[in-house]
């Protein structure tokens, strides 16, 4: 007959150590020993899973005594007939136990997600794509809860009633169903975040399409003038504006195509006056693939210079004469809107009334399709041609400026 192993006692266990026995083994339950480490004795329990044998750690001994290691023992016993692998079921509630030490509201979520984020996006889209957005449209509604509550249907909730939230001091109503799918894309990248950093068991909301919820997005074009005549026109009432700050800011603009968002916030430091050129940091352009070198014309230089005596120790050009801030946001379409061009043309609109007619007009400036598109600083071409192409066309745009410059003169 197999012998049959005796049911430990504390006393039984100090004497097997005290012979420095490598097992000893509790005949009580079945695969229960404790075995000697370098340093200690430790429970472990043997059992079998899916034909596999395994050990499942107790706990050390005598922190872990003769009663508990056994009472662990039938637990992992009765997960095993439960069809549970007691290792697997401890990290479970190991990864539990650190996302609830872990639990966080989703303000704090996205405080610790745009620390992030800050480095690796310019400094104008981080403030208007990131903090604008989780301020506007997310801490506001679901920022207090805890992320581990946020579930599908209150995501869906939130992103339809994007177009009806009102901002305050908004002047423009803008493509609500895009600002909705902009909301749920930074709100899914934000779940993400958490997924990945063991913050959340899964993202809840990874699934959602915007498409099935609100109406399709239908892309709206700047209004601009493209027919000659009319775009001298505006040119000649921009240069005959009362306000001579204001009629130069708006012939700058017309002049260099710059887009709204560069207008406002040239900095003088961006100047240099040696080279004759602005030169814009990528982080600072709206399409961040590439810094920007713009020339500047004898006229352009003169507009600068205009502007010098009232930037004293200010840090941009274009100076409010009102407020004696930098412009506002608003700034260049109210002045479009005074002088009746609203609806016809708007300040973006220089950049497509300037790639339509310059190249309509290439057999009078004799400059090609890729000097235009980077005087737009527009991407060129494929990644191999843009791999292989390193210059931006600098002295060639001055000259195409200046005839820019002729053309709405004439």
């Amino acid at each position: 007959m197999p012998r049959v192993k005796e049911a430990l006692t504390d006393k039984k266990i100090k004497s097997e150590i005290k012979k420095g026995s490598k097992q000893i083994t509790d005949g009580s339950i079945a695969g229960l020993s404790l075995y000697k480490t370098k340093n200690s004795y430790v429970w472990r329990l043997r059992y079998t899973y899916g034909k596999k044998r395994s050990y499942y750690a107790i706990g050390e001994y005598p922190v872990v005594s003769l009663k508990e290691a056994r009472d662990m023992a039938r637990e992992a016993k009765l997960l095993l007939e439960k069809g549970i692998d007691p290792n697997l079921h401890k990290k479970q509630q190991q990864e539990e136990l650190i996302r609830e030490q872990n639990k966080m509201r989703v303000v704090d979520l996205i405080d610790e997600y745009l620390e992030i984020k800050k480095n690796n996006v310019s400094e104008a889209r981080f403030k208007k794509n990131y903090v604008g957005t989780f301020n506007n449209y997310v801490i506001p509604y679901i920022g207090k809860k805890y992320i581990d509550e946020i579930n599908e249907d209150e995501i869906l909730a939130l992103v339809k009633k994007v177009p009806k939230i009102k901002l305050k001091n908004a002047t423009r109503s803008g493509n609500k169903t895009y600002k909705a799918k902009e909301v749920l894309s930074i709100i899914k990248n934000l779940f993400e975040y958490a997924f990945r950093n063991k913050y959340l068991k899964h993202n809840p909301i990874s699934l959602i399409d915007i498409d099935i919820i609100l109406p399709k997005h239908i892309e709206k074009h700047m209004e601009a003038i493209t027919y000659e005549n009319e775009l001298k026109k505006l040119y000649k009432t921009i240069l005959e504006i009362d306000n001579p700050v204001t009629s130069k800011i708006l012939q700058f603009q017309a002049l260099t195509l710059l887009r709204n968002g560069n207008m406002r916030n040239l900095k003088w430091e961006y100047i240099d006056w040696n080279k004759k050129i602005i030169f814009f940091p990528k982080e600072s352009m709206k399409a961040a693939h590439s810094d920007f070198r713009l020339s500047l014309t004898d006229t352009l230089l003169e507009i600068l210079e205009y502007f010098k005596p009232f930037s004293g120790d200010k840090e941009y050009v274009f100076i409010s004469s009102k407020t004696n801030k930098q412009i506002s946001e608003n700034f260049l379409p109210f002045q479009y809107k005074k002088l009746g061009y609203q609806g016809i043309h708007t300040p973006h609109g220089w950049r497509s009334s300037f790639q339509t007619i310059a190249a309509e007009k290439y057999k009078e400036h004799k400059f090609p399709f890729e000097v235009i598109e980077a005087q737009l600083h527009h991407k060129i071409g494929n990644k191999v041609t843009r791999a292989y192409l390193r210059t931006d066309f600098l002295d060639e745009r001055r000259e195409l400026l200046k005839w820019w410059e002729g053309f709405l003169n004439s």
